[in-house]
């Protein structure tokens, strides 16, 4: 008997579609704290180089979202317990955060908190995450015990509370981990980790000012790459996407700024996200090795022995169609260029399943 067709309410595929459409692409301008203990310092490397932008399906939007209001629910409860401070924003009514590097490397904790049952006079970092997963906490504060569970459970939550103690000064972190949808939580207490610290700002300081990738940590087959989002990028040969942060003149100033070395001018972000007709790859950026330099050419060999050559960009038209990025619905690198829209030259669609790919450069968009 044929399988019976999935039902499929054209109304919620075109809410979803309509959620893909609008997230947010902005980058990040710095390299993030809450990010800082992945394990691939590559993975860091390419998203503080804006050299790949990632776009969600409609099923991840979703949980993010509910994970963000799952957490607001937690912080409101954990308010109405008498004899519990919690502060979410400082004196001055902003959100704690922290700059290092001139603010290139930079995150924002949840809270502060004073007055747990368990610890009534110290003051501790308050951090609320919402997982799945939240009951493996309570296994790895069986297996480690809880002062070492966070570590176990998970090491880029732990690095990020590490640092958090750090900059503010305080011994103590508390994280809450709630399920989806907040009827399950649970928490765990971790000591500072001053050592630790200083290794990570040393990671973070060797990520932001080099112009040359971090080591691999697996092929493309290794479980850590097989199902990274950047793994066109690192190991199929896919093209970085221009803007400043990718070019070899672009130059990261210990005072938080950027700045065109071929030019000498101080880059803005608007600057840094259009390019320039110059722009030349940071050759991490490009599958193959360079092989000569004629008038400002670039000349590469690809590993199938073929000849590239790092010219002005090409401008694109409506209608083109081009290489880019994996679509994450269909799996494509193809795209149709697009018209633009307000402030964006041109857009992109997916030539496989029409889903909307972000925007074209306007360095690259024929004027």
């Amino acid at each position: 008997m044929a399988a019976l067709p999935e039902f499929v309410c054209p109304t919620l595929a075109s809410a979803d579609r309509a959620l893909v459409d609008g997230q947010d692409m902005r980058r990040r301008a710095y390299l993030g704290m809450s990010a800082i203990g992945s394990a691939c310092s590559r993975a860091l490397w390419y998203q503080f180089r804006w050299a790949w932008s990632v776009r969600f399906d409609a099923t991840t939007l979703k949980r993010f979202e509910d994970g963000h209001r799952s957490e607001d629910l937690a912080v409101a409860r954990l308010k109405q317990l008498p004899g519990l401070t919690v502060h979410e924003t400082d004196e001055a009514g902003s959100q704690w955060g922290f700059k290092d590097f001139g603010g290139h490397f930079s995150g924002h904790m949840d809270g502060v908190c004073l007055g747990l049952v368990q610890a009534p006079k110290t003051w501790h970092v308050l951090e609320i995450k919402a997982s799945e997963k939240w009951q493996d906490l309570d296994k790895a504060r069986r297996k480690v015990g809880e002062k070492s569970a966070l570590a176990e459970w998970n090491p880029v939550y732990y690095a990020q509370a590490v640092l958090y103690m750090d900059y503010a000064g305080l011994d103590r972190h508390w994280l809450v981990c709630v399920s989806p949808g907040g009827r399950r939580w649970t928490a765990v207490r971790t000591n500072a980790d001053p050592a630790f610290a200083g290794v990570l700002k040393a990671k973070a300081e060797s990520i932001i000012f080099s112009d040359y990738a971090p080591s691999r940590i697996g092929g493309p087959d290794s479980f850590a790459c097989r199902f990274c989002d950047l793994a066109p990028l690192c190991h199929e040969g896919a093209r970085a996407e221009r803007n400043c942060r990718t070019c070899m003149d672009a130059g990261v100033a210990h005072d938080g700024y950027w700045f065109c070395v071929r030019y000498g001018h101080e880059l803005s972000r608007t600057d840094q996200e259009a390019g320039c007709a110059d722009h030349r790859y940071l050759p991490d950026l490009v599958a193959g090795e360079q092989v000569d330099v004629e008038y400002g050419r670039i000349i590469y060999r690809r590993t199938d022995g073929s000849q590239w050559i790092d010219d002005s960009p090409y401008k694109y038209a409506p209608g083109d169609v081009i290489d880019r990025h994996v679509c994450r619905s269909c799996g494509s690198f193809s795209w149709t260029v697009t018209d633009g829209k307000g402030p964006h030259a041109a857009g992109l669609r997916c030539t496989g399943c029409n889903a909307s790919g972000g925007w074209l450069p306007k360095s690259e968009v024929a004027a």
